[in-house]
């Protein structure tokens, strides 16, 4: 641009600015988020230009973006990363070359966020219903094999004898019989003859096979009400003891257990809980008991131990004083857990997924059962079979709850500050969103600090922890940790949302970068006025790019302070029209914008497109002490513009210009001919003026500098003698043509005259002059061609003039004389005309006889 500039300076202007062609009018793009997309665009013009291209994102990138050519193409590359997706971005790229300014708009479409499958789980989950179990095939009995059942009489055994009877009842119990029948047929005996002997006999039998199945209960619980004096008796009731059991245990048996408890723990827990169940509060048995269950319940609890039975021992003695740290901690293991029960045998385990937890839970299922962990209602249960499959919910099963996690929970969260479950169910445990509130903040907060949550959960927890206190104004209140954050995740809003926060917390560097990677357009501008004010303190109002292309983003938003303005005048190249804006609002705001007039001048007088502010521009840039190459560029652009192209300069141009000249700088001659021009039209001039015209004049006479304004300017000065001989003819065209005059001179004395057609030359580049010596009464007719680059002419329409001054001629020139003779012979004046005729003949001779070169 200064070569430009210093051409303009030395009078080196070009009549014609070259015209420029863009092969886009508008440029769409589609792009992925965090993606990169290219393009590009043409630029031709119809001669070699320079130029530059400035795009108005900081997220489009020009790879080239000066050029010096015919055709150049522009490539350019606009980085998606940050977007989220469904995004629409436009700005403009605004081309200033010395063909002219250019802006071509571009928008660009971020394709729709898609959200990827979650992968963290690894399971296979049939999409194919879990094939029915088959039924099982009904066992045939087996045959009889004793005799006496075989009996050729067919007595039934009512009809047995009490030996026979007591017979078959050894046989059945040596296991000689089926099942059930045998246990059939043992009621049926046994309320015959049975009495304390038979059933003390059947128990002992039992116990010494070690039975504990259903039928054998009832002969232990029949043995335990008749209070039989059996060895292990007691032990294999409990052992027998079916899980429908729904009666209070015999009083005699809780008497006993509370002398020799050998139970294991489940038993105990069994034995324990039927007591609360049946047992009044106030009864003798169960204040017997009253300290033993809570010394075992808190041995249990430390275990972690539950079942249907321990929830009911939790629920009758675990009061929230009894909890301790450790208690607290064991506790919140257990109380969320639910008992699955799945009846299809090929079931071997249970996981439990959830989204929040890097870890699933896997549980092995015993005989359909197993204890999971419920902390939420968005808990995946899976069921996995022998091959590994998984089924979600093709497989029927039941959840049973075992314990009111409720009841415990707040004092849990008390003694416990980082629980994994808690506070999950904290959090999560009652509803899928999450409402946070001045209570239950400090739960997400704990959240952030435990360890096995996924980052992505943290994030969020995170985001809406930074939300609540944004939207309750208690910022200050947050400690710093809770600010770095993954933001990769985030919603552009919510991105937007915490980068508001940052900065309302006074964390300038983080909300800087979060801006950077991520954009700030959906961030209110009020706190990017405050942001964009931090950085260019931090930076000691450094140049950068991104803060420049910030900056013109809120200007253009209308959100601006001083210091914005300040940055922007300091640094902004790109539109006229913006950098006019922002001079406006610089200088309403008293701000300094010296460098900024000298781009704006700079980049017209590059361009050949001067702004109707440019005189505004120029004056305040010359009272700020502009100088040097951009003045002379300005000055010179005007006059020239003025005298070449009869475009009227601004009236204070032509101060500056006589200031220039008076200073005697090296001004190029266009510069002195508009200042002549211009004082050739006003009505009266200083002295100064006068001397200096004058001056001026001669020296351009002198150079063949010679135009028609000068006669008048030459007559106002007295000096008319120096061109009062010459008529001119202009003509204003591109030097590069070629010019013809044609033309005819009249006079009154002949008839016959001769049509002419000459050449014009340019005495001033796109300035054609033809002068002619005319006579009183003489008339000029003449009318322009011009032919152009491809061919073409254009002519001009005919104009005459006629030689006719009014007043006498008195300068004493030869070409004076010759005029007033040739008035005289218009108006026939012989006696005018012969005393003329004599004067002109007495100077001749002097001059001939005085000024005789030898």
């Amino acid at each position: 641009m200064r070569a430009k500039l210093e051409q303009i300076a030395a009078g080196k202007i070009e009549y014609r600015r070259p015209s420029l062609s863009l092969s886009e009018s508008l440029i769409v793009l589609n792009c992925r988020p965090g993606e990169k997309a290219e393009g590009s665009f043409t630029l031709s013009a119809d001669e070699t230009v320079k130029g530059v291209v400035y795009a108005s994102s900081f997220r489009m990138k020009v790879e080239h973006p000066s050029f010096h050519s015919r055709s150049a193409r522009i490539s350019y590359v606009f980085d998606a990363d940050g977007f989220w997706g469904g995004e629409e971005i436009e700005g403009e790229f605004c081309i200033v070359s010395e063909a002219g300014e250019y802006l071509l708009p571009y928008r660009v479409r971020i394709e729709e966020h898609s959200k990827n499958e979650d992968d963290s789980y690894a399971y296979f989950i049939s999409a194919d219903p879990i094939a029915p179990l088959p039924e099982e095939k009904a066992k045939e009995p087996e045959a009889q094999v004793l005799e006496i059942i075989e009996d050729p009489k067919g007595k039934e055994t009512a009809d047995l004898t009490p030996a026979e009877a007591e017979k078959l009842i050894g046989q059945i119990l040596r296991g000689r019989y089926p099942a059930e029948a045998g246990f059939e047929k043992l009621e049926k005996a046994y309320h015959t003859y049975g009495g304390q002997e038979m059933l003390s006999g059947i128990c002992s039998i039992l116990i010494k096979n070690g039975r504990t199945d259903a039928e054998s209960f009832n002969w232990y619980r029949r043995g335990v009400r008749m209070e039989l004096k059996i060895t292990n008796l007691f032990e294999y009731f409990m052992m027998s003891v079916p899980e429908q059991y729904e009666e209070p245990f015999p009083k005699n048996l809780l008497l006993y257990f509370r002398m020799e408890n050998t139970l294991n723990q489940a038993q105990k827990a069994m034995l324990y809980a039927n007591i609360i169940r049946y047992q009044d509060e106030h009864s003798d048995v169960y204040q017997l008991y009253r300290e033993q269950i809570e010394a075992f319940m808190l041995d249990q609890l430390l275990e972690r131990r539950q079942s249907e039975d321990m929830a009911v021992i939790y629920e009758r003695f675990l009061v929230e004083q009894l909890l301790t740290i450790d208690f607290a901690e064991a506790l919140a293991d257990i109380m969320f857990l639910r008992r699955l029960t799945c009846r299809d045998r090929r079931i071997r385990q249970v996981q439990v997924v959830y989204e929040q937890l890097q870890k699933s839970f896997t549980i092995p299922l015993v005989r359909g059962q197993a204890l999971i962990p419920v902390y939420t209602p968005g808990a995946m249960i899976l069921l996995v079979d022998e091959q590994g499959s998984c089924y979600s919910s093709s497989v029927p099963y039941t959840l049973t709850r075992l314990m009111n996690e409720r009841r415990y929970v707040e004092k849990c969260r008390e003694l416990l500050r980082y629980h994994q479950g808690l506070y999950l169910y904290l959090c999560d445990g009652t509803s899928r969103s999450h409402v946070l509130t001045a209570e239950n903040v400090e739960n997400y907060k704990r959240v952030l600090k435990i360890e096995g949550f996924t980052a992505h959960y943290k994030e969020n927890v995170r985001q809406e922890i930074l939300q609540f206190y944004y939207a309750n104004h208690d910022l200050d209140e947050l400690d710093r940790e809770f600010f770095v954050t993954e933001t990769n995740y985030m919603t552009p809003k919510d991105r937007a949302r915490y980068t508001e926060i940052l900065i309302l917390r006074g964390l300038c560097e983080e909300a800087w970068d979060m801006i950077v990677r991520h954009g700030y357009s959906m961030v209110r501008t009020t706190l990017l006025v405050r942001l964009t004010a931090w950085r260019i303190r931090e930076i000691e109002y450094g140049e950068n790019e991104f803060l420049l292309k910030l900056c013109l983003f809120m200007f253009r938003n209308h959100k601006y302070n001083e210091g914005i303005l300040e940055y922007l005048a300091g640094y902004y190249y790109g539109s006229s029209e913006t950098m006019e804006a922002i001079w406006k609002e610089a200088r309403a705001f008293e701000l300094n914008v010296f460098d900024l007039e000298e781009r704006m001048l700079g980049q017209m007088l590059f361009t050949g497109q001067l702004r109707e502010s440019a005189s505004a521009i120029f004056r305040d840039y010359r009272s700020l002490g502009g100088e040097g190459i951009v003045t002379r560029a300005y000055l010179t652009w005007l006059a020239w513009d003025d005298f070449v192209r009869d475009n009227p300069a601004p009236e204070e141009t032509f101060t500056y210009l006589e200031q220039a000249i008076a200073w005697e700088e090296n001004l190029p001659e266009v510069c002195g001919l508009a200042y002549l021009k211009e004082l050739a039209g006003r009505p009266e001039l200083s002295e100064h003026q006068k001397v200096q015209a004058e001056r001026m004049l001669k020296e351009y006479i002198q150079k063949r500098l010679r135009f028609g304004f000068m006669k008048a300017l030459l007559a106002g000065l007295g000096r008319s003698e120096l061109l009062e001989d010459k008529t001119f003819v202009e003509y204003r065209a591109d030097p590069s043509h070629r010019v013809f005059i044609h033309y005819v001179i009249e006079t009154p004395r002949e008839k016959n005259c001769s049509y002419m057609a000459e050449r014009m030359y340019p005495v001033e580049p796109g300035v054609f002059v033809k002068e002619f010596t005319l006579f009183y009464g003489e008339r000029l007719t003449w009318f322009v061609t011009e032919q152009m680059e491809d061919g073409t002419e254009q002519a001009t329409p005919d104009r005459s003039f006629v030689e006719k001054q009014e007043e006498p001629m008195c300068t004493g020139t030869k070409y004076a004389d010759i005029y007033e003779m040739s008035r005289a012979v218009a108006e026939r004046d012989q006696e005018k005309l012969e005393k003329q005729l004599e004067d002109y003949g007495e100077k001749k001779f002097l001059v001939e006889t005085l000024f005789s070169l030898k």
